[in-house]
């Protein structure tokens, strides 16, 4: 049985999952790497007898940061590169340290703690519309099915939606396959802690003297080149179904979020990542009057 705790109670409610009947076997997991390696690739530290859990475009590269400096590879990443994924691509997760803590973990799986990074999934959504206008080059097979091969690259979160609708979103692009992990479908680990990406500066420090690890400064995690501007200021009409480039990382200002949204997509936006709503217990209407 995992039990999940949650530090950040204003958005995310406490819950317990059980062993499903259909998990298998910690051997069987074991014995294909897939199920803990598959796309994102936890980061896993024997040390401390933590395994992170990750997605992108929900705070991955906070996440990874604080990971490393509580490992000690933070200093060596950033030297390594400022994009912290490529020391953790490049190096960590190819490394003999890696396997070995892979191979421990699943030797005594409850002996660890489990950390997730988790962000409201209507939120999300409109950061991976975002990062895919933003990358074209790296998103082909999306681009022609919406804008065609010879087009201009702009179509509207809508198209996104339906889009998203029509692949299989737990073996998508990470930048928009569903939060939760195969690890979390086929193993109960012990405690799995959620940390909502909102409430991180605050429940962060709480996490760390709970854990028993050293106190950090979250704010010096949050640094990125590849963050983009959001517009201040309450929600303006609806734009959803408005056709948007955001091509130029430096300079693009995204609107609030839920000027993206009517009630179609909500509903839209909730069965594709109904799996994450349920897990993390995120509400699945979009508040209008609240950041």
């Amino acid at each position: 049985m995992a039990t999940y705790k949650i530090f950040d109670a204003v958005t995310l409610r406490t819950f317990v999952t059980s062993r499903r009947k259909r998990n298998k076997s910690i051997r069987q997991i074991a014995a294909n790497l897939d199920s803990v390696t598959y796309g994102p690739q936890p980061i896993v530290d024997l040390r401390n007898k933590i395994v992170l859990l990750w997605s992108a475009k929900a705070g991955s590269v906070f996440a990874i940061k604080w990971m490393f400096k509580h490992m000690g590879l933070l200093e060596e990443a950033l030297a390594f590169h400022p994009w912290i994924h490529c020391y953790r691509m490049k190096v960590f997760c190819v490394s003999d340290r890696y396997k070995a803590a892979v191979e421990d973990f699943f030797q005594s799986p409850l002996s660890y703690r489990v950390i997730k990074f988790v962000r409201s999934p209507f939120k999300r959504a409109v950061s991976s519309y975002v990062h895919v206008l933003q990358n074209a080059e790296r998103n082909s097979d999306l681009v022609e099915t919406l804008v065609g091969a010879e087009q201009k690259f702009t179509f509207s979160f809508d198209q996104f939606v339906g889009y998203l609708g029509t692949i299989d979103l737990r073996n998508s692009d990470v930048h928009y396959r569903t939060q939760t992990h195969q690890l979390e479908r086929e193993l109960s680990p012990g405690s799995v802690f959620l940390l909502n990406l909102d409430h991180s500066m605050e429940s962060l420090p709480k996490l760390e003297s709970y854990l028993g690890l050293p106190q950090t400064d979250p704010q010096q995690y949050r640094i990125s080149s590849h963050h983009v501007t959001r517009s201040p200021g309450a929600p303006a009409q609806f734009i959803g179904d408005q056709l948007f480039e955001f091509s130029d990382r430096g300079q693009a200002s995204v609107p609030d979020y839920r000027s993206f949204y009517n009630r179609d997509l909500e509903q839209r936006v909730y069965h594709l990542y109904a799996e994450d709503f349920l897990r993390y217990g995120f509400s699945t209407v979009i508040n209008r009057r609240d950041p």
